[in-house]
């Protein structure tokens, strides 16, 4: 009897030492020496494996017999095999190898697919050329890939965009972060780096350049940008990350009122892998300095500046948008006294004497403390070795300021986004949301309008007193005298402005603040956006159940919940729901002996606020003419349901002019277009200038469409001699119901064109609609990328991007010079132990005509330098790092309106970085 209980226990016990056998090791560079993390360390024909962690250990428990092979693979690395006969520890040494032609691109079609074979335009950055380049933000890096085009509206609000349509706030370019679209749920445009990946925890980005609406929804129609996260099971170990900079470097330049000013950014990244089930990771990230100022003072209503235009509005001077017509006035004063006759007379013979109140400049005004806080928590589960159960939550806040209508200066704002996924090797659910909080917003030009009109209105009625009639007294009273007009202005002016509170005074800042923080639609200036996401979806890659087709289907259904309290949307009885349905099929075969390979794919999209639901098609074509040499070829027919914003937006930008949507809710529902009409507004600026009433052009209005765009691209990509990497594309696209903006007007309570004459009798829109013409894009671009020996690099492109039968009266932010070019030179590793290394870049920009919302006008020539040397101390896995972004500080813009940028000089402290 006992004899038979002892031989089950006997095997049991055999069976459990059997299971934990133990194959561990060690992975290093054969040149250097060095540990190689992130190695993937698997056993040949088994789902059993590890990957190195940050000392380039690993360890895996296996669950079978010896001997055994162990697959070894790296990017950067040529792959091994090692056959393990017992369970000593193992020192494996892997040879440095050519990276080019063999990254892998997983979204250009949702396939996995070496960047070559790709089918359209994609672009990628790794986790180790983030390590390498001067930018001490990674999101800044993307202004040198080809194609790319960004602007910089301050130190932490960067917009990024392909195909020329480049504006702050484009909500035609989508975002994607570990799966999920990175828009604000409100205002529709991706939020940047706000609530991205840490500087630490990026794996790789990847650009899709134009159209991809196929795969990635409505509004991806200038690209996608997916951003995707490092892995808890593969990038283990404390990381930690230093920069401390300045900026501001002034040297007497005009376009910098500040002085030198400290540049913090601190970085922590912390990956744990507690056994083959469990991994989690927590990342934070702090950044704060002195943002750019924006003080172009370009005058926005003529040719003078603000002693020779009595009618001045610089660009970035907020509160000069009140302008007034003081004829009125003048005739006031004449029919009081008629002696005054030979000087009121010239000056009646003009048709109108626009005059402007004074502006403030954004120096001092806006907060300029820009600052960023982020952090992110995951966890990963693996309920069996396939299937992976992830829950995550990513929170952002900070101060910023970007450009649209005008200048908004975003302080405190929140951003919350959290994830729940469950994914297998051929299928994933994924739900999240997504939650902002506007914070406190100082909207900059109707703000200073307000602080005007507290300290001393324009105009009261009731007692004929006021800012105006100040100034013509004082205006009449120095002509009298004998001063000439423009000093006779001046002086008007600075008799009218006794009193005024300077920027940064007691009284500025009350009023300021006061203002502020009363609601939009309560007459002041501040957002209550809190506006949130929810999104569900689901795909399953059925290729290897039909073995003869590659097949990815996919289902996603969002929410919007659009909350403003009325200051951003008209949802003064509540929040506005908004809903899409999508449904998406992806198909993919090879022919010819995998020389040929056809793809496909079909996105159905459905929008609750628009009643036709649209189809969206994606066809291409890669064929191999040559060992590694591939011609593309792809066309896509893309719908855009127009954004929240281009729909329902009703936001106060100045003291009587409102940023709209397009739709008919807003157009005949809030603002009476029906009762009464709207007129272009540079025809009304022509009547008051001329007093000539045929010169009004009244304003034909729809209800907004969706637009849709027709893009065809042709491509070729080639490795030649595994050294030199080649890639050139050109593309041409036709927009359809090209949505654009347009400036209108109209007189609220009557139609008599006669209201026109005074400026705060009318109102101003800047409306989103559709133009009729087509609209067509084309472009060109090619980039080359060397490897040369002794780990050098050098890497060039150039692009170019046009537009043709624009709506000329629309404002149509095709934002972009003609062309542009980039330049990369650097190395990773210098000498025998490779502990130096250097990168250099340069971007060149012709000048160009920028528009938006506020004004338009002509971004001028830039070329930026930027730079970085390193040494690594290997010891302690530390890598310090001397750069300089725009080295020679010639101060450049990235956008019409937007702030001048100047160097900064920083050096970096990173521990454990890979």
């Amino acid at each position: 009897m006992n004899k038979i209980v002892l031989l089950p226990l006997l095997l049991v016990l055999g069976t459990h030492t059997y299971a934990q056998t133990i194959i561990s090791g060690k992975i290093r560079n054969s040149e250097t020496k060095e540990a190689v993390p992130v190695v993937s360390v698997k056993v040949k024909n088994s789902l059993q494996g590890d990957y190195t962690n940050d000392q380039g250990q690993f360890k895996i428990t296996l669950q079978q017999a010896l001997p055994i092979t162990l697959v070894i693979t790296s990017i950067g690395f040529e792959s091994k095999e090692v056959t393990v006969n017992n369970n000593q520890p193992l020192t494996i040494e892997l040879q440095p190898a050519s990276i080019l032609g063999k990254e892998v691109v997983v979204n250009a079609s949702r396939f996995v697919q070496k960047k070559i074979e790709s089918p359209v335009t994609v672009e990628r950055i790794s986790n180790k050329e983030i390590i390498q380049s001067p930018q001490p933000n990674y999101f800044n890096m993307l202004q040198g890939l080809k194609g790319v085009d960004i602007t910089t509206s301050s130190l932490t609000f960067t917009t990024v965009t392909t195909r020329g349509f480049n504006t702050s706030g484009n909500t035609n370019f989508t975002q994607v972060v570990d799966g999920m679209d990175n828009q604000a749920p409100g205002l529709n445009f991706a939020l940047g780096s706000a609530i991205g990946l840490t500087e630490l925890d990026v794996d790789n980005l990847e650009v899709l350049s134009g159209a991809s609406s196929a795969l990635y929804g409505s509004r991806g129609l200038n690209g996608t940008l997916v951003m995707t996260g490092k892995d808890p099971f593969k990038y283990q170990g404390l990381s930690v990350q230093i920069t401390q900079g300045v900026n501001h470097i002034k040297k007497g330049n005009s376009n910098d009122p500040m002085g030198p000013s400290p540049y913090y950014d601190w970085t922590l990244r912390w990956g744990k892998k507690v056994n083959d089930k469990f991994a989690f990771k927590i990342n934070a990230q702090y950044t704060r300095a002195k943002d750019w100022s924006a003080n172009d003072t370009t005058n926005t209503n003529g040719l003078g500046n603000s002693k020779t235009d009595p009618n001045y509005n610089g660009v970035n001077m907020y509160g000069s948008k009140t302008s007034v017509d003081i004829n009125p006035f003048l005739q006031y004063a004449l029919m009081n006294n008629p002696g005054l006759a030979p000087i009121i007379d010239p000056l009646l013979a003009s048709p109108s004497n626009y005059v402007a109140r004074t502006g403030y400049p954004e120096h001092g005004y806006l907060d300029e403390n820009a600052s960023l806080f982020k952090t992110n928590v995951e966890f990963r589960y693996k309920i069996r070795p396939t299937v992976e159960a992830i829950l995550s939550g990513t929170y952002g806040t900070g101060n910023a300021v970007y450009s649209n209508d005008t200048r908004y200066a975003l302080t405190g704002y929140k951003i919350g986004q959290y994830r729940l996924e469950v994914r297998g090797s051929q299928w994933f659910v994924r739900a999240y949301t997504t939650q902002e909080n506007s914070g406190n917003t100082i909207i900059a030009g109707p703000t200073a309008q307000l602080i005007n009109e507290a300290w001393k209105p324009s105009f009261v009625e009731s007692t004929g007193e006021g800012w105006y009639p100040e100034y013509t007294s004082a205006l009449l009273q120095a002509l009298a005298t004998g001063a000439d007009l423009p000093s006779a202005h001046n002086a008007a002016r600075a008799f009218a402005d006794q009193g005024r509170p300077e920027v940064g005074s007691t009284r500025f800042t009350q009023l300021k603040d006061s203002i502020s923080k009363i609601p939009t639609s309560q007459g002041g200036t501040l957002f209550l956006d809190k506006s949130k996401l929810y999104n569900a979806e689901a795909q399953y890659n059925f290729s290897e159940m039909l073995k003869v087709l590659d097949v990815i289907a996919g289902l996603n259904y969002r929410l919007y919940k659009l909350d403003s309290k009325g200051t951003l949307f008209p949802d003064h009885n509540g929040p506005i729901h908004v809903a899409e349905y999508s449904a998406y099929l992806s198909m993919g075969k090879k022919l010819l002996a995998d020389k040929l390979r056809l793809n496909a794919a079909f996105r159905y999209d459905k929008n609750t606020l628009f009643g036709k639901p649209r189809v969206t098609t994606r066809a291409s074509a890669v064929v191999e003419v040559a060992k590694e040499n591939y011609i593309r070829f792809s066309y896509q027919n893309a719908y855009s349901f127009p954004s929240n914003i281009q729909s329902l937006q009703s936001t106060l930008v100045d003291y009587n002019s409102y940023a709209s949507g397009g739709s008919d809710r807003l157009l005949n529902g809030e603002y009476k277009f029906t009762q009464y009409p709207p007129y272009l507004l540079s025809s009304v600026q022509e009547y008051q200038q001329t007093n000539d009433p045929t010169k009004l052009k009244q304003f034909s209005f729809n209800d907004i469409r969706p637009q849709s765009v027709d893009a065809f691209e042709l491509g070729y990509a080639a490795l030649i001699g595994k050294r030199v990497l080649i890639d050139v594309l050109g593309y041409y696209s036709t927009w359809k119901n090209f949505i654009g903006y347009v400036n209108v007007a109209n007189t609220p309570g009557t139609n008599n064109p006669e209201a026109f004459k005074d400026h705060s009798t009318y109102m101003q829109y800047n409306i989103a609609y559709n133009g009729a013409e087509a609209v067509n894009t084309y472009g060109y671009a090619a980039s080359v990328s060397v490897e040369l020996p002794k780990n050098f690099m050098a890497k060039a492109n150039f692009s170019s991007d046009f537009l043709q039968n624009k709506n000329n009266s629309q404002v149509n932010n095709f934002n972009t010079p003609n062309y542009k070019f980039n330049i990369d030179f650097g190395n990773a590793g210098l000498g025998k132990k490779q502990l130096f290394a250097f990168n250099t870049t340069l971007r060149y920009r012709p000048a160009y005509f920028y528009q938006i919302g506020f004004a338009s006008g002509t971004v001028q020539a830039s070329t930026v330098i930027d730079g970085q040397v390193s040494y690594k101390f290997r010891e302690i896995h530390t890598v310090v790092k001397l750069g300089a972004t725009n080295i020679t500080n010639k101060y450049y813009r990235t956008g019409f309106g937007s702030p001048a940028i100047g160097a900064m000089y920083y050096v970096t402290f990173a521990y454990n970085v890979f």
